[in-house]
């Protein structure tokens, strides 16, 4: 143990007197952990919003699919389903989305008249509604003033706009539009005999997916989703875009490992000098094998923990600049919202795994020609 911490101390020294040549292998290093641990944050936390925001889903929702497009489901349905043993509530929902050609952005209305307290004093009326801050930036419509929407038939229907949600709400609520039930139905052209799903309500959480089955069973035709098969579907999403992204990343992790490979091959006359002098003092080749190691360990554990405050930073301060794009798709309207710091312990192993043991393979192998170089051809050729 003695001998390995003083392996570790002359490693240390020996970093900090060639400083020069490390310093090029460790920007590029931290850099390269930086990246992986930026994937992994941001995985991680869009992973985690998305499954706080379905904690308040229904258990079940059942639609009507027709050419494989979604339609509307008849409410003669939701009675039929109020009668099956398990099942508390049923409620018919009315939304759908709304293409506005002058902002060329596609915006989804709700329906809606009784919402949060501290949003609304009163239930909304048939010509009010509250709008998400997209559609308030691209109409540039305040509080009290009218705005209007056109129809399925192409009639155009004027609103109040009520009240608007806040800046805090907007990866929820950035596209919405939410207006009075027959209002919306005009707008969608959902006739009042129909809804567009339905949601179900479970007197047991844990009998989602045998209710979900009998459902299915006894009105073949209608696909039936539960919340634990869409946080799931979020799951594999962002857990496959993150390694599709992580596999991206191993390209300039390969040009990092060449870089690092002919640094590691290149030594200088100084240190195949040292080289000889070590072996000729009786130093093992076991002992340099060692003392290579520990140079390559302590630089790739600074570099990783630098680049894992970088990855926490360009995440959770900087919002995802680089990647939030990439990871959450195109859209006309792009919410602005802050990521929450989410991420495991397994997470930070991950980002250890991938950032030090390519690079200390990369480090040590080369290490042992200069090890088993006899020290008399060593001071001979220097």
């Amino acid at each position: 143990m003695r001998r390995q911490l003083n392996l570790i101390e002359y490693a240390l020294q020996t970093i900090l007197r060639r400083w020069k040549k490390n310093v090029a292998v460790l920007l590029v290093y931290v850099l390269a952990a930086g990246l992986f641990a930026s994937i992994v944050f941001l995985t991680q936390s869009l992973l985690r919003e998305s499954q706080t925001m379905l904690q308040d889903a229904p258990e079940v929702w059942v639609q009507k699919i027709s050419g494989g497009r979604l339609e509307p489901i008849p409410l003669s349905i939701a009675d039929s389903l109020r009668k099956m043993r398990g099942v508390q509530a049923v409620l018919p929902r009315i939304w759908g989305s709304y293409y506005d050609a002058p902002s060329n952005a596609v915006f989804t209305v709700t329906a809606s008249n009784k919402l949060l307290p501290q949003i609304l004093k009163k239930p909304l009326n048939e010509t009010e509604a509250i709008c998400g801050s997209g559609y308030l930036e691209t109409h540039a419509v305040n509080p009290g003033e009218r705005f209007l929407l056109l129809d399925s038939n192409s009639i155009l229907h004027g609103f109040t706009l009520r009240a608007s949600f806040s800046a805090e709400s907007d990866i929820l609520t950035r596209d919405l539009i939410v207006l009075h039930p027959r209002a919306a139905r005009k707008i969608l052209g959902i006739p009042g005999t129909k809804a567009t799903d339905l949601a179900v309500r479970v007197t047991n959480e844990a009998e989602s997916a045998n209710i979900a089955a009998k459902i299915s069973r006894m009105i073949p035709g209608l696909r039936v989703s539960t919340r634990e098969q869409l946080q799931h579907t979020y799951a594999y999403l962002f857990n496959w875009k993150g390694g599709l992204f992580l596999f991206g990343a191993l390209i300039p992790l390969l040009a990092f490992l060449i870089l690092a490979w002919e640094r590691a091959s290149g030594i200088s006359a100084d240190e195949k000098r040292e080289l000889g002098i070590l072996k000729g003092i009786g130093w093992q080749v076991e002992d340099i094998l060692w003392l290579k190691f520990w140079e390559s360990f302590c630089l790739s554990i600074i570099a990783t923990l630098v680049g894992l405050i970088v990855g926490f930073l360009h995440i959770f301060y900087f919002d995802a600049v680089f990647l939030k794009p990439l990871f959450i798709g195109w859209s006309s309207l792009y919410p602005s919202y802050h990521l929450v710091p989410s991420f495991s312990a397994g997470a930070v192993f991950i980002v250890f795994i991938i950032s030090t043991v390519p690079y200390l393979t990369a480090a040590v192998i080369p290490a042992w020609r200069g090890a088993v170089t006899d020290p008399a051809e060593i001071m001979q050729n220097n």
